[in-house]
């Protein structure tokens, strides 16, 4: 999370010192310096005004930063669908807490053990997304395209090598992308999962211990929803969102067949 805290300290940072809202705060205060100071024994009171102004400049600030944590309208759908689906089930936990419901205890700490992980993950895909679409746009759907119909030896090979560039330039942006593809799966599990939970609290809640929910059938479906939580925290732990996957392959990726043919044609 450390990464995560440097990057809102940037853009917060980027607010305070942006162009306009220096020059309106300046505004303002030279304004209140001109209607105090004309009046003797009033800077007291201009003091007060420039403190208020200080504090607007900072709470706009923040509150610009705020609005600017995601770059991607879907990974900022997908955390606020995290986070309805986590009120909603503190919301029926809540009813069942009287019921004394065995193995319940465990079950909240873990959800937002998850959903920390899931809202960091979500950040930095977020993050990653962003650069990688500022950076590449337009790239990958066009790759260089050049006549490698020479027949000298060493420039046929230097062709080659450059085709295994854009085929390692794919892979390294499959790779990354696939980081970000997978945390948004691990979202939608993990909101799936607190949907079918929360159902199933409600039907034990209302049905009771009567045979058509057994209580060992309700408790071992609460075992399974932790696995799968368990298992989606963990997923996102072995997840790298880094500029290049956790591992690579030792030899360099084939040439894509349009490539191929291209060089042999």
């Amino acid at each position: 999370m450390d990464d995560l805290r440097r990057h809102d300290s940037q853009r917060l940072v980027r607010e305070l010192v942006s162009p306009g809202r220096i020059l309106t705060s300046l505004g303002a205060c030279m304004a209140i310096a001109i209607v105090f100071g004309s009046m003797q024994g009033e800077w007291g009171r201009a003091a007060v005004g420039w403190f208020f102004v200080a504090l607007a400049h900072w709470g706009t600030a923040m509150k610009a930063a705020e609005d600017k944590k995601w770059s991607h309208p879907r990974m900022a759908a997908l955390w606020a669908g995290c986070q309805d689906r986590m009120k909603r089930f503190e919301e029926v936990l809540n009813r069942m807490r009287k019921d004394q419901v065995a193995d319940l205890q465990e079950m909240p700490k873990t959800i937002r053990d998850v959903s920390t992980s899931l809202y960091a993950a979500l950040r930095r895909a977020d993050i990653v997304a962003t650069e990688v679409e500022a950076t590449e746009r337009g790239m990958l759907g066009r790759p260089p395209v050049w006549d490698a119909g020479t027949r000298d030896a060493q420039s046929r090979e230097l062709y080659q090598l450059a085709d295994r560039n854009i085929a390692e330039y794919r892979g390294h942006f499959a790779a990354v992308m696939a980081g970000v593809q997978r945390t948004e799966a691990q979202s939608a599990v993990f909101m799936t999962t607190l949907d079918s939970l929360r159902m199933k609290l409600i039907g034990y809640r209302l049905v009771g211990r009567s045979p058509e929910m057994a209580n060992q059938e309700f408790l071992d479906s609460i075992a399974e929803a932790r696995a799968q939580l368990q298992a989606i925290d963990t997923a996102l732990d072995e997840l790298e969102l880094g500029q290049y996957p956790k591992t690579m392959p030792a030899g360099p990726p084939p040439i894509p067949d349009d490539v191929q043919q291209r060089l042999n044609g």
